[in-house]
């Protein structure tokens, strides 16, 4: 499983890698034939905004796969290693319930949005639309691994190895940090 979770991880990567350089081509090309050659493409910026979608949902499955979306940590901090993952688990499953209900109204938007088309592109809106719920539906599925695990951990690791999980993960984080 862990080398199915890795070429997905990499896929990500290189989709998102690439819709950021696609954009910034893009977003350049633009600038320099309004202001050179005073024409621009009439599709470019609504290409760039939908674009922009998906990259900001694909990778935000990335940061969730990774468990790096800012938040504030302070109590779970203050928490032993049992009750920070009683902590987590809470915290996860109202990600989770968010996130069902960004995938169940995304779908519905998708459905709905199949109809129209947009007015530069021409093309339909479900491709627009579509990086919403297949992001949350990402997002959700690197959620619920991570609920299984941390559950498993909570239910049979004894208090010793919980502690040495967190120092473990603690030091991991301080190295990678230092390296950039």
């Amino acid at each position: 499983m862990s080398k199915v979770a890795k070429c997905i991880e990499s896929v990500q990567t290189k989709v998102c890698a690439f819709l950021l350089a696609f954009m910034c081509v893009m977003v350049a090309l633009q600038v320099i034939l309004r202001y050179v050659f005073n024409f621009s493409f009439v599709w470019s910026e609504e290409l760039i905004r939908y674009l922009m979608i998906w990259m900001v949902m694909i990778g935000s499955a990335l940061v969730q796969d990774k468990n790096e979306h800012v938040r504030i940590d302070f109590f779970p901090m203050l928490a032993g290693p049992r009750t920070r993952r009683v902590m987590e688990t809470i915290f996860r499953l109202c990600t989770l319930a968010f996130l069902a209900l960004l995938t169940i109204k995304g779908v519905k938007m998708v459905y709905f949005n199949r109809l129209f088309e947009s007015s530069g592109l021409r093309i339909s809106m479900l491709w627009a639309s579509l990086a919403i719920p297949l992001g949350a539906i990402l997002m959700g599925a690197y959620t619920l691994r991570d609920l299984i695990r941390e559950g498993h951990q909570l239910i049979s690791w004894p208090a010793q190895k919980l502690e040495e999980e967190d120092r473990l993960t603690a030091a991991a984080k301080a190295s990678s940090s230092s390296g950039h």
